[in-house]
């Protein structure tokens, strides 16, 4: 196994992303950089990740040959941690957040440092308050099934899901993760807007390419595939007689 095979467990750091790009230099394949708290956590846009004791803060670093999936990758390795292992069904919104009941327990920040890719997951594990202006859209596995998970337990299973899901890329099984992918997705059928570098696509969620982007249907029945982008899910009111 060669994620975890190399291990830098710290009490508490600034950021594991940013631990991980200090010991790039002598990382090898499959280096995790695992902390109690993070500082300064952040997810994607430099948005502030909260990371108080009882989460899980990694980052996990890789060489892969075909970077586009390993947020993918990241997303389906953690539903499947919780699903395979504990029996609690996640659900993914692209591009990298892991939801229970509507609310966010887990993401993912991958930053390509070539040669590497970083892949810095958080999962808000055994966490029991959030901050007031986080109740709204966070919460964690404790707060959402009332099971209190052994923190060790659940890394150990998630570098393992992590290891068969990278193997499954590198032995060119990439259809399959996607499979997975569409498995625990709550996006299909849903009204989204997406904010590109290239401007908002706004349309409704029919499937993920091949390349990891999300295939839309505009509304003049057109099909734009997103690889990128800040995803809203648009709820739609319906009008009714009472």
């Amino acid at each position: 196994m060669i994620i975890g095979s190399k291990f830098y467990y710290l009490d508490e750091v600034d950021s594991t992303n940013e631990y991980a790009k200090r010991i790039l230099d002598k990382a090898t394949e499959g280096t995790v950089v695992l902390a109690d708290v993070q500082t300064a956590g952040k997810g994607r846009l430099d948005r502030y990740w909260y990371s108080p004791e009882g989460g899980i803060y990694l980052s996990v670093i890789l060489f892969p040959d075909k970077p586009l999936l390993i947020p993918i990758l990241a997303g389906v390795a953690i539903c499947d941690t919780f699903y395979t292992n504990y029996n609690v069904l996640l659900g993914i919104k692209w591009p990298n957040d892991i939801l229970l009941n509507e609310k966010k327990v887990s993401g993912v920040l991958v930053e390509i440092v070539e040669p590497a890719v970083i892949v810095g997951i958080g999962i808000n594990l055994n966490i029991t308050e959030f901050p007031e202006e986080l109740k709204e859209t966070a919460s964690s596995i404790f707060i959402e099934t009332k099971k209190r998970l052994d923190k060790m337990m659940v890394y150990n299973d998630l570098c393992r899901e992590i290891e068969d899901n990278y193997q499954m890329l590198k032995d060119n099984k990439a259809s399959e993760i996607l499979q997975k992918w569409r498995n625990y997705t709550i996006m299909f059928g849903k009204t989204v807007k997406i904010e590109t570098p290239e401007g908002i696509v706004k349309g409704r969620v029919i499937d993920i390419a091949g390349n990891g982007a999300l295939v839309i249907m505009l509304p003049d029945g057109k099909i734009e595939k997103v690889l990128a982008g800040e995803c809203i899910i648009v709820k739609e009111c319906k009008a009714g007689i009472t």
